[in-house]
């Protein structure tokens, strides 16, 4: 059947037997054995070579979806090796700005893990689609999920060191008057994560002044922009923090100058979820690393880094 199917899907012998692996007599043998068991022909023999019969034709769509349904199944159940595979959705912003520099260290501890990180914002159903864990920023899960809080966040306007010396930018400024900013859209549905406008009133900001700049759709390219020295940018601390630790990025009005959001990022699985080691092992390594954030972001907002 698996010789049918490539040859109707191909077109020859040839080229199914390149497919398959085999030589073209081999699929050849393999059809007419077929044909015997069927007590019929299948395709017609022809000088300008083989010309399926109309009602064989018909079938292939379903042997193809057929055979292309167990190899889904096949790898289905090797990927689920409960020893060795995590599967974690996150948002994109978090995975890309803060987990990625650590995640090699779990690597070190666990060499053989098969990590599949979904970066996405997407609402995921934790109880049907094939996720160990989601990390979420927002309020807390329903009934149906277990999760723990990882940390946090205050919004806050940053820029590159540069940047910041050529606009004359400090923690006395009241005015972005002149100073490209850079928006970032449709960040949450947390209310109180501020943009530009909620940042400036709640600062005592020249109100007139907060919309221009650029917009962004992603976190990243705002960031990008940002340590490019293209403008001013409002973000998360917790995305941008890797960035300031490392002097790509300044706060130039300070830290004290943020607003804490109400929202918090956790990792949630779904309630009585049984875990195999790799899982537990990657949620107490996961924690270990937003205690750390969130002392060195406590340092930092209280004046500078320890």
């Amino acid at each position: 059947m698996r010789a049918l199917e490539a040859t109707l899907r191909l077109g020859s012998f040839s080229e199914a037997a390149t497919e398959l692996g085999v030589t073209p007599a081999a699929v050849g043998q393999r059809v007419r054995t077929l044909e015997e068991y069927l007590g019929r022909e299948l395709f017609i023999r022809t000088p300008s070579g083989l010309k399926a019969q109309e009602d064989v034709r018909n079938v292939e769509t379903l042997l193809t979806n057929s055979f292309s349904g167990l190899a889904a199944a096949l790898n289905e159940l090797k990927n689920r090796n409960p020893g060795s595979r995590i599967s974690v959705t996150l948002p994109a912003s978090f995975v890309e700005n803060w987990l990625t520099s650590l995640i090699s260290e779990f690597y070190q501890r666990h060499a053989s893990v098969d990590m599949r990180l979904d970066a996405s914002n997407r609402d995921v159903d934790l109880a049907t689609e094939n996720f160990d864990f989601a990390v979420r920023y927002g309020a807390p899960p329903g009934d149906q999920l277990e999760g723990v809080v990882l940390f946090g966040d205050y919004v806050l306007p940053v820029c590159s060191p540069e940047f910041a010396r050529q606009h004359a930018i400090n923690p006395f400024s009241r005015s972005l008057k002149n100073i490209p900013l850079i928006h970032v859209t449709d960040r949450t549905k947390d209310p109180s994560w501020v943009g530009f406008d909620g940042w400036g009133q709640a600062f005592g900001f020249d109100e007139e002044h907060l919309g221009q700049g650029v917009h962004f759709s992603k976190v990243s390219s705002g960031l990008q922009a940002a340590i490019a020295g293209q403008g001013l940018v409002l973000c998360g601390l917790v995305e941008a923090f890797n960035s300031i630790r490392s002097g790509l990025l300044v706060a130039p009005f300070g830290p004290k100058m943020s607003c804490k959001t109400d929202g918090m990022y956790r990792l949630l699985w779904v309630r009585d979820h049984p875990m195999g080691k790799i899982q537990r092992d990657f949620r107490e390594w996961l924690l270990e690393k937003a205690a750390v954030l969130k002392n060195e972001s406590e340092s930092f907002l209280n004046g500078g880094f320890e």
